[in-house]
């Protein structure tokens, strides 16, 4: 496929090739039910900031996971809290993008962690949360089990009841591109989550 035309295709919306990874323990995530990183439940210690203070990503970020929780299925008694917006959270999801790495972060201390990649501009920030979020279709609460060979650990992680805070971010790469040399600039988007969530063997809530 030459260049000009995959540009037609992205500019018209038609070509738009994205990856997502949550924060399981396997080799191949898209084939394990929402297992985890198993840290001390008390991770993240930024302060949450104010509204006023946030950015538009850091605002959008905030809206889609607490869309996300407030529709969560079953519904949870009681509801979800709104997650909030952690300074430090952030810091680490700034500092590993700026990396250009798609596979998890080993550093991030007590964390959770969702990742996401796609083409430069093709997705707005919600787009990428209701990316994530869209896995509560391949996911069983009665079995706390994924689809055959579907991932839905971007889910759980999302509406993981003692998760209370998020920071998130984005960076647009001209390196190690998950799709090699057919689309070497790609975006990275990485959220962080304290306290951390997909314990294994645990339901969201």
């Amino acid at each position: 496929m030459n260049r000009s035309f995959v540009r037609q295709l992205l500019a018209l919306g038609l070509l738009v090739p994205w990856l997502s990874t949550g924060c399981d323990s396997g080799d191949s995530p898209e084939e394990d039910p929402p297992s985890g990183d198993a840290g001390i439940p008390d991770g993240g210690t930024g302060t949450p900031d104010g509204g006023e203070s946030l950015s538009q990503f850091a605002r959008d970020m905030l809206d889609g996971h607490n869309a996300t929780r407030a529709a969560a299925k079953p519904v949870p008694s009681p509801a979800l809290t709104p997650v909030t917006w952690d300074t430090n959270a952030e810091n680490v999801a700034k500092a590993y993008a700026a990396k250009c790495e798609f596979k998890h972060n080993t550093d991030r201390g007590n964390l959770g962690e969702n990742l996401y990649a796609a083409t430069p501009d093709s997705k707005t920030t919600r787009a990428v949360v209701e990316g994530w979020s869209s896995e509560i279709n391949d996911y069983t609460y009665a079995t706390n089990a994924c689809a055959q060979n579907k991932m839905c650990g971007h889910y759980t992680q999302i509406v993981w009841r003692n998760t209370k805070r998020i920071g998130c971010a984005t960076q647009v790469c001209t390196k190690n591109s998950p799709w090699g040399a057919q689309w070497p600039t790609w975006q990275l988007w990485v959220c962080n989550y304290a306290p951390p969530g997909n314990y294994v063997g645990e339901r969201p809530y």
